[in-house]
């Protein structure tokens, strides 16, 4: 039985999960706050902001802006830090495969919609999935679940027939207030993968549990 036999809907975050895009965020948020005059972040100090939205950035760093005035600001300097990005091995290939199985796919993600595309399109990735949902398209990003129920209620896809791929407490946290069956990337979860490529293979013990088995 392989791990995603019981799910109809496949999603994804996308920092982290399709595309390391680490370095590029760490440098983006450095280099705003050097221009606002504050000290840049350690890795340490940045790993305990990843995967979180644009409206957790506004309130921790720069609370004087409007979430409205950030995303516009992001969405403007990120492309020159685009080529920090490098695609997690193996993406293209299994979602490939999954499509060839006829799973649904889709894009959970905290960046906004402006970016996401752009960096899954850079990744040649974008085209694959049947919906991508950027954090601008629901009221509240990861943790919350609104963007998993948004991506459900638009493919007409229950809680129960979709799982979701994510490697941040912020991804974990929202599949769990949705309902949904959390795949952890190299982090516990309902299930753990050490490799995107291992979404593909048979249950195993110490790798794996399949949904219902004993």
């Amino acid at each position: 039985m392989s791990l995603l036999d019981p799910f109809r809907l496949v999603a994804f975050d996308m920092d982290g999960v399709l595309v390391d895009s680490f370095r590029c965020w760490w440098m983006l948020l450095n280099d705003t706050l050097a221009l606002r005059g504050h000290r840049p972040l350690t890795r340490e100090e940045f790993e305990s902001t990843w995967g979180q939205d644009v409206e957790a950035d506004r309130r921790r760093f720069f609370p004087d802006w409007t979430v409205e005035r950030l995303t516009r600001y992001y969405e403007e300097r990120f492309p020159e830090y685009m080529k920090h990005v490098e695609v997690e091995p193996g993406s293209a290939e299994v979602l490939d495969n999954l499509r060839l199985e006829g799973k649904l796919l889709a894009v959970a993600t905290n960046s906004p919609m402006q970016i996401a595309t752009k960096l899954l399109e850079n990744a040649a990735l974008a085209s694959r999935f049947d919906r991508i949902a950027g954090v601008d398209l629901v009221e509240k990003g990861k943790p919350e679940p609104d963007l998993l129920v948004h991506i459900g209620k638009d493919l007409n896809v229950s809680a129960e027939e979709m799982c979701y791929v994510g490697d941040s407490e912020f991804d974990a946290a929202a599949a769990r207030a949705a309902g949904v069956f959390f795949i952890g990337y190299r982090r516990e979860g309902d299930a753990r993968v050490e490799r995107l490529g291992d979404l593909l293979t048979s249950c195993r013990s110490g790798t794996a549990t399949c949904p219902g088995a004993s």
